[in-house]
């Protein structure tokens, strides 16, 4: 947690479920903590479970539909060769559960959504996967003469590696050339961003809030 004086909020933007701290009464400094969930969506086994664990409860209505179709994998802009050969299966192995399930046949669709959910559990995503897609750069910026990126280094972050990029930001109607720096770490698949941008003096909040970071063992 940072020190008094900072406020929590929700943060939401930028496909990132997390928490955001704003300093009061500063020139709009400000800490994001969050998961890219736009990763860890791509990964259907818990939707593939959780139609495991009702199957009993299913009839032939509407809620077998709504819930299977939660289940198929995403094929566009995969993050590694690997993603695209799982969802390849597991979308096989789903459609063989959609058509069992037409005809009557319960144990036949459940044996499929089984070997969905086995090939759905491989899935896994490192650092390099993910980087190249989330990494900052001031081109991808509405306004990429605001930024000056300041340099790149790899570290570790709750005991898995990292990257960290240090970057400033001047916008035109603001007195402050703002310090900003951006952390990158995968965990069990997750992919973690934590972001800075305000007065130099508080990077240091920020930096002891990414060495406070830790998961359950």
């Amino acid at each position: 947690m940072p020190p008094l004086g900072w406020r929590r909020e929700g943060e939401t933007g930028g496909g990132i479920k997390g928490v955001r701290f704003v300093k009061e009464q500063s020139v709009g400094e400000g800490i994001g903590l969050g998961d890219y969930y736009i990763l860890a969506d791509r990964n259907r086994s818990a939707n593939i479970r959780e139609m495991l664990e009702k199957f009993d409860s299913y009839d032939n209505g509407f809620a077998w539909d709504k819930a299977l179709r939660r289940t198929y994998a995403y094929t566009d802009t995969p993050f590694s060769a690997l993603e695209t050969e799982i969802a390849e299966r597991v979308n096989t192995a789903i459609g063989q559960a959609s058509v069992a399930w037409r005809n009557r046949d319960r144990e036949t669709a459940k044996e499929h959504l089984q070997a969905a959910f086995a090939e759905a559990s491989r899935l896994r995503f490192s650092l390099d996967d993910v980087i190249s897609r989330v990494e900052f750069k001031p081109e991808r910026r509405q306004n990429p003469e605001y930024y000056h990126v300041l340099g790149r280094r790899e570290t570790t972050i709750a005991g898995e590696r990292g990257v960290i990029v240090d970057y400033t930001v001047k916008v035109p109607e603001r007195p402050h050339t703002y310090a900003a720096r951006e952390a990158y770490f995968v965990h069990d698949s997750h992919l973690f961003i934590c972001t800075f941008i305000g007065l130099q003096e508080s990077l240091a909040v920020f930096d002891a809030m990414l060495a406070s970071i830790e998961f359950p063992k």
